[in-house]
């Protein structure tokens, strides 16, 4: 005969037994602690997978971009909007390129994340690649431009005469005042380019708002036959000059507009180069009164 208390005793000790022995066991990772057991296996084919996408997506990336610079643009006059189109469209195709090439088991392993991933890798790829291809020394797609503000002088006698108040352009408009001198009107602008602006042809004209009058073609060579702004540059203020050439290797410009007479005046700007694989052109058109 056992009494209460002593089987309560075993009962207690028998407990902390098998407590002491649940602790003291090695616990191994598995699914009791909501881990996932590793295949080595799988894994390797899995970065087999996404590497196999990812060679297969620069190679579609690059191969789009040199047709596009190479086929396309070469029987186009200028930018159209198929360049940007086409590719981005091609995105969708992306799925049906990888079951069609990939083999198995590597193309039953692609999910929507694969395709995204890869949709992202295509877009930059395609992009950085035209952009190598499409300028210096590979190609040139950039017209020139002109680099900063312009301004008109009046110069008399070898004298820069300039309106203190309007001492560069604001917007597409300039207002010149003569002060009553009889001068030559100059316009003073800076040339950019991605290349070299020496080979830009300028073709500068004006056309003066009266009865019976016609454009008038104040220059049309290239910008390294101007023989700048040597002789006018001085008599500028610092803040115009720090206007007009924004870099140093920006070529200044002084073309002569002649003696103009009060009035409104349109001033066109045209820059054009041979480009690769089109002519680069851009125009800018100003509005000019003298009083």
């Amino acid at each position: 005969m056992v009494d209460l208390n002593t089987a309560m005793q075993a009962a207690r000790a028998e407990t902390r037994r098998k407590q002491r022995e649940k602790d003291g066991r090695k616990k191994r990772p598995g699914r009791d602690l909501g881990i996932e057991n590793f295949d080595p296996r799988d894994q390797l084919e899995k970065e087999k997978a996404d590497a196999l996408s990812m060679w297969l997506v620069i190679l579609f990336g690059l191969t789009l971009s040199i047709i596009m610079r190479y086929f396309i643009m070469p029987g186009m006059e200028g930018p159209k909007s198929v360049l940007w189109f086409l590719p981005m469209i091609l995105v969708v195709a992306l799925p049906s390129l990888h079951r069609a090439i990939i083999p198995e088991p590597f193309k039953s392993r692609y999910t929507f994340g694969n395709w995204f991933r890869a949709s992202f890798l295509y877009i930059f790829t395609w992009l950085a690649l035209s952009f190598i291809l499409v300028n210096p020394p590979l190609g040139d797609i950039g017209a020139p431009d002109i680099a900063g503000k312009m301004t008109v002088v009046i110069v008399e006698d070898g004298n820069v005469s300039i309106d203190g108040e309007n001492l560069t352009n604001s917007g597409d408009s300039f207002i010149l005042n003569r002060n009553g001198s009889n001068g030559d009107a100059w316009i003073i602008f800076s040339v950019s380019d991605n290349s070299n602006p020496d080979l830009a042809t300028l073709v500068v004209t004006s056309h003066y708002y009266a009865p019976n009058q016609s454009d008038v073609i104040h220059y049309n060579q290239t910008v390294k036959e101007n023989d700048g702004c040597s002789g006018i540059w001085g008599g500028l203020r610092e803040s115009q000059q720090n206007a007009i050439n924004t870099h140093e290797f920006d070529k200044c410009v002084a073309i002569n507009l002649g003696s103009l007479n009060e009035g409104e005046y349109d001033i066109t700007i045209t820059l054009t180069e041979n480009g690769n694989p089109w002519i680069n052109s851009r125009i800018h058109e100003y509005n000019l009164n003298v009083v």
